[in-house]
């Protein structure tokens, strides 16, 4: 009995860089530090994470990036410490 694999991923992967706000790359992990202590639960209010305000924080921080790419920003820092934080 044989294994089939159905998805070999060095078959599918083109080489081409999917990102297309590669210019957010750097503003990343300071953004993360900004916002981990508002979007961790445990820190928040009444156990849950102070959303509005971490985007505030990274307006704040940030104030020569335009608000897309705020939004941008935050949606991917979001995604990161709901995988990291697991929440």
């Amino acid at each position: 009995m044989t294994m089939q694999n159905d998805t070999n991923h060095a078959d599918t992967y083109s080489g081409k860089e999917r990102r297309t706000n590669s210019h957010l790359r750097g503003y990343f992990e300071a953004a993360c530090h900004i916002t981990k202590p508002l979007l961790d639960t445990k820190q928040g209010f009444d156990g849950r994470p102070l959303t509005l305000s971490a985007l505030h924080a990274l307006r704040e921080h940030f104030p020569d990036l335009p608000q897309q790419d705020i939004s941008i920003l935050f949606s991917a820092v979001k995604a990161f410490h709901k995988t990291r934080l697991g929440k």
